[in-house]
C-alpha cells in the first residue's frame, strides 16, 4: 500500500479509516463465504476440496516446487515484457487477473448448485454466462474502457474469489508458507525499490494505481487483497468459521497498523504485518491442536 503524490503534497489530510479498510474487509468476506459454501457442500460431494488430498508428501512437494518454478519463470517473463512494453504488460496482467477471478467463481457456483440440488445441465448455462462476463470485463480492462469505480469493484470481487480459490485448493501449511514467502518478497521489493529501478520512478506511481484498488490518495495492491483472502479462506475451511473470522480480524488490525506506517513513510509493504497476524490462528491450530 502507498500514499500517492497527491496526498504527499497535503500531508495534513487524513484518510477515512473505514473507507480504507472497507475493500480489504469485502474481499476477505467474499473469500470467507466462498470457503464456507465449499465446506457446507462437502458432505454432498464425492470429490475432495483439496487438490493434493490423498497423495504422498513427495508428490505434494514436487507439485508445489513445480508451481513455484512456473510462477517464478512467469514473473521473470512478465518483468522482461514490463521493461520493454510496460503498457501492454500491464493490460495483459489486469485482464488475466479479472479472468482468473471470474473463473474462480465457478467453483463457488458448483458447490452452490450442489447445496441447492439443481440439475447439472443448468450449471453449464452459469459457466457460459460467467465466461462471457469475465471475457467482456477483461476486454474492457485491456482497452482501458473501465471506469475507476468499476475497476475497483472488479478488483475487490476478483481478489476475493481468486484468493479463496487458492486457499481452498492448497493445504493449510502450503498457504501459510506461500503467504509468508510473499510477505518477505514484498518487503524486499519495497525496501530495495526493485520495481522503480525497472520502470523508473516517474512511471512507478502510475503503475501502482493501475494494479491497485485506489482513490485519489491511497492504493491497496490486488496482490495484497488476494493474499489476505487466501489466508482467511484456508483457515476458515480447515478450522471453521470462528478461526477464519479471527484471521479476518487480525488482518484488518495489521492493515490498520500498515496504514499508520504509510502515513509516516509514504510507501509501506502491505503484506508483512497483516499476513503475520493473519496466519497466527492457523499456525496455532497446526502446532497445538
Amino acid at each position: 500500500m502507498e500514499r500517492t503524490s497527491s496526498s504527499e503534497k497535503h500531508s495534513s489530510a487524513k484518510i477515512n479509516k473505514i473507507y480504507f479498510l472497507l475493500p480489504i474487509f469485502l474481499a476477505i468476506l467474499i473469500s470467507l463465504i466462498y470457503s464456507q459454501s465449499v465446506l457446507l457442500a462437502q458432505p454432498y460431494s464425492e470429490g475432495s476440496t483439496f487438490i493434493f488430498e490423498g497423495y504422498s508428501a513427495v508428490f505434494i512437494a514436487l507439485n508445489i516446487f513445480a508451481i513455484t518454478i512456473v510462477s517464478a519463470i512467469s514473473l521473470f517473463i512478465f518483468l522482461r515484457i514490463l521493461k520493454k512494453r510496460r503498457e501492454v504488460a500491464l493490460r495483459i496482467l489486469v485482464a488475466a487477473f479479472i479472468i482468473g477471478g471470474m473463473l474462480s467463481t465457478l467453483l463457488f457456483g458448483k458447490h452452490l448448485f450442489i447445496l441447492l440440488n439443481l440439475e447439472s445441465p443448468l450449471f453449464l448455462l452459469v459457466v457460459a454466462f460467467v465466461a462471457y462476463v469475465g471475457t467482456y470485463f477483461a476486454y474492457l480492462a485491456f482497452v482501458e474502457a473501465l471506469s475507476d469505480r468499476a475497476r475497483n469493484m472488479l478488483f475487490v470481487v476478483c481478489s476475493g474469489t481468486l484468493g479463496a480459490f487458492l486457499g481452498v485448493l492448497l493445504p493449510t501449511l502450503a498457504v501459510v508458507g506461500i503467504a509468508l514467502f510473499l510477505s518477505g518478497a514484498d518487503l524486499i521489493l519495497i525496501h530495495r525499490s526493485t520495481v522503480e529501478k525497472i520502470v523508473g520512478e516517474a512511471e512507478y506511481e502510475r503503475l501502482i494505481m493501475k494494479l491497485s484498488f485506489s482513490n485519489k490518495g491511497w492504493a491497496i495492491g490486488i496482490g495484497d487483497l488476494t493474499c489476505y483472502s487466501m489466508v482467511v479462506s484456508s483457515s476458515s475451511l480447515s478450522y471453521g468459521v470462528f478461526v477464519g473470522g479471527l484471521s479476518l480480524l487480525l488482518i484488518l488490525v495489521g492493515s490498520f497498523l500498515s496504514l499508520a506506517l504509510a502515513v509516516r513513510l509514504v510507501r509501506v509493504p502491505g503484506l508483512p504485518i497483516a499476513v503475520m497476524l493473519g496466519v497466527l490462528p492457523s499456525l496455532v491450530m497446526l502446532l497445538f491442536f
